[in-house]
């Protein structure tokens, strides 16, 4: 597993969830080896059906994953604990087998077992639990208020509402939503031209294909409004020397507490995390009767030609509808939740300098 992650996992895109789904089997081979139900070392052709299920039991009912959360000196505790998912243990052991057939092809063994693992069909529910325009405006209008009287709360769910704008006008998936940049070097947001790469410059494209969207004008008042990263909290700072106040951004990697508070909050079912709403604005715009072909593009579900896109992601057809259909939704969410829709720096006074993170 070491050889394959060094000499091929950390040179993907994916090199992180690789590591950490190796990471789980190794935890699993270090668990059944101290409780002397696994030989060790451990040889390929000792790796069977049965270890592979006693390993998915141990994924989901034993490893629990566990939060992480500060006490009230500051000192890093345990918090809840929540059963792994199942579609998370098989991917650890699709990886398995992808590190047996690097090791086969690089003649370091001479024989891979014929393990079988499980489709997602097989370890995954079928869900058709959709958020509606409604309950879109009521998470962002979460995202701006939260619950209770704190003050606070629009501040410290500002990453959760730009996720929010992101998802919503993007469709993106999260890990796609948390990459996205103004930075010039990254190229991504082509300004002039009203497109957004979702696939930075240098990145290579895998099977998640991050397709090129147009940028509707909800997108793009954030975007101008963003230093850097699109999902951001910010920090204000009083210069004494040049006597205005520093709104510092910082990009982040997760919102999953602030989502959690939301779906709590607003009653959506537990196991749905910040992915609904690209599972839920893909449903709304195929009830709306957007073009099938186009929202199969804009989710990455089929790609153009490589030489075709180079210039249809310029035509002014390209995804035409699925730009009507999204802004449409806007229109809506804009009676609803209008002022969670304003970009915040453009609603702070004037003598504010926005540095960069």
């Amino acid at each position: 597993m070491a050889d394959y992650y060094v000499e091929h996992g950390r040179n993907l895109p994916s090199a992180e969830p690789i590591r950490a789904r190796l990471g789980l089997f190794t935890r699993f081979m270090e668990f059944e080896q101290g409780q002397g139900l696994m030989p060790s070392p451990l040889m390929p052709d000792q790796i069977d059906d049965k270890m592979l299920n006693r390993f998915r039991k141990w994924g989901v009912e034993v490893d629990m994953i566990v939060a992480r959360k500060k006490d009230g000196q500051g000192n890093w505790i345990d918090g809840k604990k929540r059963k792994r998912k199942a579609s998370t243990v098989e991917e650890s052991i699709i990886q398995l087998k992808a590190t047996l057939n690097h090791a086969f092809k690089n003649r370091r063994v001479r024989y891979v077992p014929p393990l079988a693992h499980k489709t997602r069909d097989q370890v995954t529910s079928v869900s058709t639990y959709r958020l509606s325009i409604d309950a879109l405006g009521e998470l962002l209008d979460y995202s701006l208020k939260g619950a209770g009287s704190y003050a606070g709360h629009g501040e410290r769910l500002l990453p959760l509402r730009r996720y929010l704008i992101a998802g919503i006008c993007t469709l993106a998936r999260p890990d796609a939503i948390f990459d996205m940049s103004v930075d010039r070097d990254r190229e991504q947001w082509m300004q002039n031209e009203r497109r957004f790469a979702l696939n930075p410059a240098g990145r290579l494209q895998t099977k998640k294909v991050r397709p090129v969207l147009p940028v509707v004008d909800l997108l793009h008042s954030w975007l101008t409004a963003t230093d850097e990263w699109m999902v951001c909290s910010e920090r204000t700072s009083f210069d004494e020397k040049q006597q205005i106040e520093v709104v510092e951004q910082i990009g982040v990697g997760s919102v999953r507490k602030a989502w959690d508070g939301a779906r709590d909050a607003l009653g959506i079912p537990g196991g749905f995390g910040p992915k609904l709403i690209r599972h839920s604005m893909a449903t709304i715009l195929a009830n709306r009767g957007v073009d099938l072909v186009q929202l199969e593009m804009a989710l990455g579900h089929r790609v153009l030609r490589k030489t075709s896109s180079r210039y249809a992601i310029f035509d002014p057809s390209y995804l035409s509808t699925i730009r009507d259909g999204i802004e449409d939704v806007v229109s809506d969410l804009t009676r609803i939740a209008g002022p969670a829709l304003h970009a915040k720096l453009t609603q702070k006074d004037e003598n504010v300098v926005v540095l960069r993170a």
